[in-house]
Parts: C-alpha cells; sequence; structure tokens
C-alpha cells in the first residue's frame, strides 16, 4: 500500500506543479532549431549566388557549327554541354545545360534531363 500511496503523492505533486507553477515556453524552444536550419539556408544561397555571379559567358560560336556539333552529338550518343545567350534582370550569365541530343524540332533541340526545349538561335555555346 505505501508504494500506491507514494506513487499517488507523487501524481498528485506533479499535476499541481504543472497546474500552477510550470510554464510553458512556446516556441522559445523550438527558435535553436529554426535558426540553425536558416542558417544552412542562408549559407547555400549565398555559395550559389556566388557561383553564378562567378559563371562567365563562353566564346560565341555560329549557329551553323552549333547545330553541326548538336547533329553529330544526337548520332553518336554523346552527353553536351549547352549555355544559351541570355542574362536574367541582374546580368547574370545563363546556367550550362548538360545532356545527350534526344532530338530536334523545328529551330530547337531537345535535351535529356531538362524539361525546357532550346531554340538554336538562344544557343551561345556547345561542347
Amino acid at each position: 500500500m505505501d508504494d500506491q500511496n507514494e506513487l499517488r503523492c507523487q501524481l498528485i505533486n506533479a499535476a499541481r506543479f504543472f497546474q500552477n507553477d510550470y510554464q510553458d515556453r512556446g516556441m522559445v524552444k523550438w527558435q535553436g532549431y529554426f535558426l540553425s536550419d536558416h542558417t544552412e539556408d542562408v549559407g547555400k544561397y549565398s555559395k550559389n549566388r556566388t557561383n553564378n555571379r562567378k559563371r562567365q559567358d563562353h566564346e560565341e560560336m555560329s549557329e551553323e557549327t552549333i547545330s553541326q556539333y548538336l547533329m553529330k552529338a544526337f548520332d553518336q550518343h554523346f552527353t553536351v554541354t549547352i549555355q544559351l545567350r541570355n542574362h536574367d534582370t541582374e546580368g547574370i550569365v545563363s546556367p550550362l545545360y548538360h545532356g545527350k541530343v534526344l532530338g530536334f524540332h523545328e529551330n530547337s533541340v531537345v535535351l535529356s534531363d531538362n524539361t525546357q526545349v532550346f531554340l538554336l538561335s538562344d544557343i551561345l555555346y556547345v561542347e
């Protein structure tokens, strides 16, 4: 019986403590987690932004040279890398796109691993 009385006293004391004395810190206790996730995201964003700013245009190739190289890549099934002429509103150079040439449609080319179709006139460089 003593064990049951002791347990009952402990439960009553615990209930009283949580009703009268304990104050939940709410979101404060979670801020450390949010801070570390935010810091990691900011680091990734900063690194990505720095890499984008360092990227430069490759030497421009003629549309005929680009077409010939892409046809060769299509025929021999090797991976190509292309860079587009366009820059974004901040002047950041177009990223490099990689993939195998899946085919051509009118004046555009389709690469594997990419959801967009690239106009031949928009391509600056291919390797």
